[in-house]
């Protein structure tokens, strides 16, 4: 299984979104949680980080607001919103997979840590099956 180069988030990208998007004032605990080991969204957000993933150009930028966009699906309060806001992220991770290899590869295996779990994590895997199968 190929492994994808490590991408992380940047500090500019994390401040930069932080005063675009407001997040210290919408995310508990943003100045102690941004950029460990995933950046936070916040569920009731997600459809202004859609949004806003649509206008940037910053590859930076794309990777740590989709790190938060996937965060933010995760933590939909049901099925039906995880599944409404997935069919909008899906198209974006097909188109601009390079830029989020890292991130797909890293929530294909998060099994347990979340409760959409069992649904998300087959999807991710769908997204990595596809473009393996277009690289053949």
């Amino acid at each position: 299984m190929d492994k994808p180069e490590f991408r992380c988030t940047t500090k500019k990208a994390l401040d930069e979104l932080a005063t675009e998007l407001n997040l210290k004032e919408r995310i508990p605990n943003w100045d102690s949680m941004a950029g460990y080991s995933y950046t936070p969204g916040n569920p009731e957000d997600i459809q202004q980080y859609l949004d806003y993933y649509v206008i940037l150009t910053n590859e930076d930028k794309k990777f740590t607001l989709m790190e938060m966009i996937l965060d933010a699906i995760a933590e939909q309060p049901n099925q039906t919103e995880f599944v409404n806001y997935w069919d909008k992220v899906e198209p974006i991770l097909i188109e601009d997979y390079l830029i989020h290899e890292f991130t797909i590869h890293y929530w294909k295996n998060m099994t347990v840590e979340f409760e959409r779990s069992n649904i998300m994590t087959p999807l991710i895997q769908k997204i990595i099956s596809q473009k393996r199968q277009r690289r053949n």
